[in-house]
């Protein structure tokens, strides 16, 4: 499929500027290069300056063994911005792809996920939550209060003293996978000042289920960007909303929708007001065809408003399910899958001049 930036949109081509994102392509040294096997679906977060990067889909396997469970990363790597250099951490409690993963001040989480099995069913969700001290002289991962709902592909974020997850999808193998039955509109929180309370499920999100959104917190808010459903005929839908939930008061708002419905791409947050959100795929909800987004899209938050980011993310139709972290100036974009099931091992690092 052609990517975005060659289908010059107009709704995208419309958009007040952000400024632009300078790319510089790198690889990871410790991912087999694709285009079929490389890596998709980690949980990537950062502590100070500082990357950690939890599982993820490995279609190269990890080597360990033919099991199909070695389809799943159980590795947790550091990456020293810095000095620009790999360091393999304790690997989690159990191998999850599709994962995500939530930063304190000095300890990551990693939430619920999927794995391949040799057994029955060969592929589920798991609600596994663990916690792992990444400043402790000997870090190690101990499991922790588990989701009431497993899931893969969940919004999430750290508010304050809250740990959130929303949505995402419940796996069912007799279902094929996603469907309406398996898409949750499930809202859970976890507090950190009172951890033995565990996950406490709280206000559904509006509307309909969904995964694949891109999340970001800011000023006691979760906001969640897009993402993707499926409805009772079993087709796939784009829903194409903004939307941010209050955990202190457990409601949530909408706010102004994207200029086109994308799913699978993921954000961060720049300069404490802009959400850029990069790569996933399009999709238009009218009946035509959809694209690989190759573009990176800045939401103010501030003004609730939508803007263009020029430069294209290189080498372009591959960035389905980042990873995705800011640190200052610099943008992070880890993996991801592109056409026809590829999946590479890119690690691309951008400059960002706002305008």
């Amino acid at each position: 499929s052609p990517t975005m930036s060659e289908r010059n949109f107009e709704k995208v081509a419309n958009l007040p500027s952000f400024g632009r994102i300078e790319w510089r392509v790198t690889k990871l040294p410790w991912v087999t290069d694709g285009p079929y096997e490389g890596i998709s679906g980690t949980g990537m977060v950062s502590i100070d300056d500082d990357i950690y990067v939890v599982g993820g889909f490995i279609p190269g396997r990890d080597g360990t063994s033919d099991s199909r469970a070695t389809l799943s990363s159980h590795w947790t790597w550091r990456f020293d911005t810095e000095a620009e250099e790999w360091q393999r951490l304790p690997d989690m409690p159990v191998r999850r792809e599709y994962v995500r993963a939530i930063a304190t001040d000095d300890s990551i989480y990693f939430l619920g996920g999927g794995r391949y099995n040799d057994d029955e069913p060969p592929y589920q969700a798991y609600d596994d939550v663990a916690m792992m001290n990444v400043k402790a002289s000997d870090p190690e991962w101990t499991i922790v209060d588990s989701l009431n709902v497993p899931r893969t592909h969940m919004a999430v974020g750290r508010v304050g003293q809250f740990l959130i997850a929303v949505g995402g999808n419940e796996y069912d193998w007799e279902e094929k996978g996603y469907s309406h039955n398996t898409i949750r509109r499930t809202v859970e929180v976890y507090d950190l000042e009172e951890p033995d309370a565990g996950w406490q499920e709280k206000a559904p999100m509006p509307g309909v289920g969904r995964g694949w959104a891109a999340s970001m917190p800011k000023d006691g808010y979760l906001y969640m960007l897009g993402g993707v459903t499926w409805n009772e005929e079993g087709a796939t839908v784009a829903t194409r909303e903004t939307l941010r939930f209050d955990p202190a008061k457990n409601a949530w708002e909408a706010l102004t929708p994207p200029p086109v419905g994308i799913s699978g791409w993921e954000g961060a947050l720049y300069e404490d007001r802009y959400a850029i959100a990069v790569g996933g795929v399009y999709r238009p909800n009218d009946g035509t065809k959809g694209a690989w987004s190759d573009l990176a899209f800045a939401y103010d938050m501030e003004e609730d408003r939508w803007l263009s980011v020029e430069g294209p993310l290189p080498p372009g139709a591959v960035f389905n399910d980042p990873g995705v972290v800011i640190l200052g100036d610099t943008i992070y974009v880890l993996g991801a899958e592109g056409p026809g099931g590829s999946h590479y091992n890119y690690f691309l690092i951008g400059t960002i001049h706002a305008e």
